[in-house]
């Protein structure tokens, strides 16, 4: 451990270096906000570009056309002799003026999209050169930052005798830093709990729907739809049992990842499809109505597992959105505590210096 006096030299040795680096923070502290708005002006001007491409398009394709329609009337021997001859000149002429004019309108349409597209690429073009040049100022903050809290490592790291006040402010953050961590810990295991669970979800969506797709079938096949209509009917049970399983399997991966009995098991799913020998040999409408009816029971029982998951997914959300809110708010008290201990740092070169 290092006495005060040791620690005295170390700051005088090290106060210039200090100085420049903190000189250096303070003339680049504006870049990083000044950099994510600048990349959302840029993300803007881009937006409006591929808008504006979407709109060049339509206007060429609308210039193409009405050239099309003036050129015939312009060219056409044939119709303005057909028009002469019925005595309708006039009309002619006007119905060949009106396609010059539209023509002439879509062509300055499509010249003002262009000149509106160059100009929107100009200021793409120089909000992309302020982006270069406030992401340069954003690495040298950065590489300024790194230098000055390994100058203070070297010097404070651990207790700094005649120091009190920094002494605890590092302890608050090694504390700070040591919650935020368990809590991000937390914040990840929850998030991925959350992505299976919302799979498991979509699997059995998809059972329903092949339940339901078995219902159709077995309507079907109430009015003799045949050996057909038997084999697509037991086809989607088959689906339907193999989704409820993939479901099953997921919401057990996903309790992995959650705290212990956040995440319930799904409730027993049976999934009745049917067999060959009933089908072919003792088919008729009796038993057919009899298996509609299973098949609606077994829906049923999808259902109810699939609104318990529904709950599931819910409360999990519910899990994951507070985590997050604890999570920006322990990031904040680690970025307050390391600011703390950095001001408390800087005060113990001014003491020393200016002793």
């Amino acid at each position: 451990m290092a006495s005060r006096s040791e620690t005295e030299t170390k700051l005088l040795q090290a106060s210039a270096k200090n100085a420049e680096l903190l000189r250096i923070l303070a003339q680049t502290d504006h870049a990083s906000p000044a950099l994510a708005q600048q990349n959302r002006f840029v993300a803007e001007l881009q937006a409006n570009i591929d808008a504006s491409e979407k709109r060049k398009v339509a206007a060429d394709n609308k210039r193409k056309k009405e050239l099309k329609d003036h050129e015939k009337f312009r060219d056409s021997v044939m119709r303005r002799f057909a028009y002469k001859a019925t005595g309708k000149t006039a009309k002619f002429e006007a119905k060949a003026a009106k396609e010059e004019t539209e023509y002439f309108e879509a062509l300055q349409e499509e010249h003002r999209e262009e000149e509106v597209n160059r100009n929107l690429r100009a200021r793409l073009a120089e909000a992309q050169q302020v982006v270069s040049e406030l992401e340069e100022e954003v690495r040298r903050h950065n590489k300024a930052q790194r230098e000055l809290d390994t100058l203070y490592e070297s010097i404070f790291k651990g207790t700094t005798p005649g120091f009190p006040e920094e002494d605890e402010k590092e302890n608050s953050l090694t504390s700070a830093t040591r919650d935020y961590q368990d809590c991000k810990s937390r914040a990840e295991s929850e998030q991925h709990a959350v992505r299976l669970l919302m799979e498991a979800q979509y699997r059995m969506r998809s059972a329903l729907g092949a339940v339901d797709e078995a219902l159709s079938h077995s309507r079907m096949d109430m009015f003799g739809g045949g050996t057909f209509t038997d084999m697509m009917e037991r086809n989607a049970l088959h689906r339907a049992e193999t989704e409820t399983m993939g479901a099953r399997m997921l919401v057990l991966q996903a309790q992995k990842f959650a705290p212990p009995g956040a995440i319930p098991e799904l409730p027993p799913v049976e999934i009745n499809h049917g067999n060959i020998m009933r089908d072919v040999f003792f088919d008729n409408v009796f038993t057919d109505m009899q298996f509609h009816e299973e098949i609606k029971a077994s829906r049923w029982r999808v259902e109810q597992a699939a609104r318990a998951l529904d709950a599931t997914v819910a409360r999990a959300q519910e899990r994951n959105k507070d985590l997050g809110d604890e999570l920006r708010q322990r990031e904040s008290g680690v970025q307050a505590m390391r600011a703390a201990l950095q001001k408390a740092r800087e005060e113990a070169f001014r003491s020393v210096i200016f002793s």
